[in-house]
């Protein structure tokens, strides 16, 4: 999915209208790609809030960075690596906040029941509570791949990652999911 299609001025040239305080570019560029970052950063940090609270911070380091873009990766993956370090900073920021031994008792566990009958719109669900349950390394690589369709080589432009790293990390990743997959009842692989 490339999000600039149909749209009338490039990115590039909204990006170097924000570099100069146009804030209809500004406006226009937002436009174009908040859902998709919201969407991304939403899965990231498994949060409404959280995501909200992540994406103001991006949007205003897109208004201070945008004429810092060098053509080095693509608008989109330079969008995303900015919405994917401000999520794990602000990731980071709350681990330091330990949780009490009351409070994570009272945590649900959202896992589906094992005799979940899988329609395709009941997989799609299940996919995503299941990658949801993954650590966030796993997340992290398969939420731009299955959801934004970005290729190894974004992703690992995204997460300033070498490809063999993020090569590694999806196989890990689907692993774990097809045992998250198989452990709800569903039996095969995630291609």
């Amino acid at each position: 999915m490339r999000l600039d299609a149909g749209n009338t001025a490039p990115d590039g040239k909204l990006l170097d209208g924000i570099a100069k305080g146009d804030r209809a570019a500004f406006t226009e560029f937002y436009q174009r790609h908040g859902r998709s970052l919201f969407a991304y950063l939403a899965k990231l940090v498994q949060g409404r809030e959280l995501a909200e609270e992540v994406l103001r911070e991006a949007v205003l380091d897109i208004w201070r960075q945008a004429g810092r873009l060098e053509g080095k990766s693509s608008v989109t993956t330079w969008l995303f690596s900015i919405g994917h370090h401000r999520a794990v900073s602000r990731r980071r920021r709350m681990r330091e906040i330990a949780l009490g031994g009351e409070v994570a008792a009272g945590i649900e566990d959202g896992a589906p029941a094992p005799d979940i009958q899988v329609t395709d719109h009941g997989m799609w669900h299940l996919l995503q509570d299941l990658i949801e349950r993954l650590s966030l390394d796993h997340r992290e690589i398969l939420q731009p791949a299955y959801y934004q369709e970005f290729s190894v080589q974004e992703i690992a432009e995204v997460l300033d990652l070498p490809e063999g790293t993020v090569t590694t990390r999806m196989s890990y990743a689907r692993q774990r999911l097809t045992a998250l997959l198989d452990a709800a009842g569903v039996r095969g692989a995630i291609a």
